[in-house]
């Protein structure tokens, strides 16, 4: 079996994988001890935190996720140091998913929300991060004298009734109208694009889209994977 680790802004989450790619086990990463007796070949993890997880009990060998590794794609972003390797790898699994040479938006909708490009020449150019969800409903709330800390909950009218309903209705409608901005921007430039979403708010989000979209709770996963395997054979 092959180990995937997503350490998160929130969340430290794995998958197990078979060598056929098949996904055998997935769920919240406690600590290595719960891997010790598992017959694995390889891990692999990916960190946006700023302290590297301690992984040395790991019975296997450990590889870091970032851009300097062989991938099967192209990195033209201008400063691939920063890029994060949470938006790489999501743009890696949706590429393993997809049909060959299909132009490719990734929607990472968690703590932030990213936008990922990825070319039908798998060239990956860039995209767009934007304040998550809940970051939206804090930043209301610490940054003014009197708004409320709202619980989120699905508001569908166009309008609040209420100072909860306002920030409900306007947090979400604008993380739905921006959304929908983003996916205009990308089919323009690409018809035939494929449209991803993952991340804690992607179910919720994606009922409120109106293009086809497909909604992959652990496509960074699968994009780690494919890493894995992609050294693997070089």
């Amino acid at each position: 079996m092959y180990l995937t680790l997503d350490f998160g802004n929130t969340q430290a989450k794995f998958a197990l994988f078979s060598e056929q790619g098949e996904l055998v086990d997935n769920g919240l990463f406690q600590d290595a001890a719960q891997f010790q007796h598992l017959p694995i070949q390889q891990a692999i993890f990916a960190t946006v935190r700023k302290e590297i997880p301690f992984l040395t009990s790991l019975p296997c060998p450990i590889h870091l996720f970032n851009t300097s590794m062989k991938l099967p794609l192209t990195i033209q972003y201008q400063t691939p140091h920063t890029l994060g390797p949470d938006r790489l790898a999501a743009t890696l699994g949706a590429q393993k998913l997809s049909p060959e040479n299909t132009p490719i938006l990734t929607i990472d909708a968690g703590t932030c929300i990213t936008y990922d490009w990825l070319t039908p020449t798998r060239e990956y150019i860039g995209g767009a991060i934007s304040p998550g969800m809940h970051m939206r409903y804090i930043a209301l709330h610490q940054q003014t004298g009197k708004l409320p800390l709202v619980s989120h909950e699905s508001f569908q009218n166009p309008f609040g009734t209420s100072t909860n309903e306002s920030i409900l209705c306007g947090v979400q409608q604008g993380i739905i109208g921006e959304i929908n901005h983003q996916i205009d921007l990308f089919n323009e430039k690409y018809p035939q694009a494929r449209i991803y979403i993952t991340g804690g708010d992607a179910l919720f989000l994606a009922e409120h889209i109106k293009s086809e979209i497909f909604v992959e709770p652990l496509l960074i996963h699968h994009g780690l994977f494919h890493a894995l395997q992609y050294n693997e054979i070089q």
